[in-house]
C-alpha cells in the first residue's frame, strides 16, 4: 500500500503539516516496535529449531511471487468486478480478519499455550469489530506483522530477500504511478475499514479515533504493511549470522523511513508515493555494511 495522506484539501494539508516530526515520530514508534518484536520472534524460532533438532522448510522466491499474484489478482477482481459495496466491504474485512489473525496467532503461539493465544487473537477481533479504533487497529498490525515477518524470514536467505525487495520495490513504484491499482485497492481497504497498514495521526487523542474517520479526504497518513515487513524478513534471515545484523538492517531500514518521509513532506503535491523503494534501498546498503563489518 502506498504511504498516503488521503486528505488534498489545502486547508486540511496545511493544519496536518504543522506537526510533521510528530507523524514522523508515531510511524517510527510503530515501525520499529515492528521490526524490534519481528526479531524477537525470530530468535525464537531459531530457538525452538534447535531444541527440537529441525530446518524451516524454505520457500522458493518464485512460489512466494505466484501466491502474491494470485492474491493481488483476485483482490483486483473483487475490487473491480464485484457490484455490490456491502459484498466487496465484507471480502475484505473477511481479507483482514484472516492476515492480523494468522499473524497474532503465530506470534503468540511462540510464547503461549494454543488455548491462551486463541483467546487473546479472540479478544483482538472483538475489540476490533466492537471499538474500530486506531490504536487497537494499530496494535494488531504490529503483532501481525511482527508474526508474518518473522515466520517468513527464517524460510529465506538474504540474497533471496534482496531479491524480493527489488522486485517490489518496482513493483511499487509501477503500482502506485503507472497502472494505479494500489492506490485503488488502498482506497477500497480505506472504504472497507480493512486497512492492511498503520493509520497514523499527528494528534495522540486522534488514536483514539474510529476507522470510520479514516476515509478518502480524511486527514491519515497509511504506511502499508508491506513496507515494514519487507525490511523485517531480511532482518529476520540474518538472525543466523548473528543478532547485530539484524540490527544493523533494522536501523538502516529507519534511514529508509527517514528518506521516504522527507521526500514526501517536501513534494509540492500531496499525493500517494510508494514507501518501500526509499526503505528497501536502505535496507539493501545496511546488508552491505554487514558484509563489510
Amino acid at each position: 500500500m502506498p504511504k498516503d495522506f488521503q486528505n488534498q484539501s489545502k486547508e486540511e494539508i496545511g493544519t496536518l503539516f504543522l506537526h510533521p516530526w510528530r507523524i514522523f515520530g508515531f510511524e517510527v514508534f510503530l515501525f520499529s516496535l515492528s521490526l524490534i518484536l519481528g526479531i524477537l520472534a525470530g530468535l525464537r524460532l531459531e530457538e525452538i529449531f534447535v531444541a527440537q533438532n529441525i530446518s524451516p522448510q524454505p520457500i522458493s522466491p518464485w512460489q512466494f511471487l505466484f501466491y502474491f499474484l494470485f492474491a493481488t489478482s483476485l483482490l483486483l477482481l473483487v475490487i473491480y468486478f464485484l457490484k455490490f459495496k456491502k459484498s466487496k466491504g465484507v471480502f475484505l474485512k473477511i481479507l483482514f480478519f484472516l492476515a492480523v489473525g494468522f499473524g497474532n496467532l503465530f506470534f503468540f503461539g511462540l510464547w503461549l499455550p494454543d488455548l491462551l493465544s486463541f483467546t487473546l487473537v479472540a479478544l483482538l477481533f472483538y475489540f476490533l469489530i466492537r471499538e474500530s479504533s486506531l490504536i487497537i487497529h494499530n496494535i494488531g498490525l504490529v503483532f501481525a506483522i511482527a508474526g508474518v515477518g518473522a515466520g517468513l524470514g527464517v524460510r529465506f536467505t538474504p540474497e533471496i530477500v534482496i531479491l524480493l525487495l527489488l522486485i517490489f520495490s518496482i513493483y511499487d513504484f509501477i503500482a502506485v504511478y503507472k497502472t494505479k491499482h494500489m492506490v485503488k485497492m488502498a482506497k477500497e481497504m480505506v472504504k472497507g475499514q480493512a486497512i492492511l497498514g498503520f493509520v497514523i495521526p499527528q494528534k495522540i487523542s486522534d488514536f483514539f479515533a474510529h476507522l470510520k474517520e479514516v476515509k478518502p479526504g480524511g486527514r491519515f497518513l497509511i504506511l502499508g504493511a508491506g513496507d515494514i515487513v519487507f525490511p523485517l524478513i531480511l532482518a529476520v534471515s540474518l538472525i543466523p549470522q548473528g543478532i547485530l545484523n539484524s540490527l544493523i538492517i533494522a536501523l538502516f531500514s529507519l534511514v529508509g523511513l527517514f528518506a521516504g518521509f522527507l521526500i514526501f513532506i517536501f513534494k509540492k503535491t500531496r499525493q500517494p508515493m510508494p514507501a518501500l523503494p526509499p526503505i528497501a534501498l536502505f535496507s539493501i546498503i545496511g546488508y552491505l555494511a554487514t558484509r563489510i563489518i
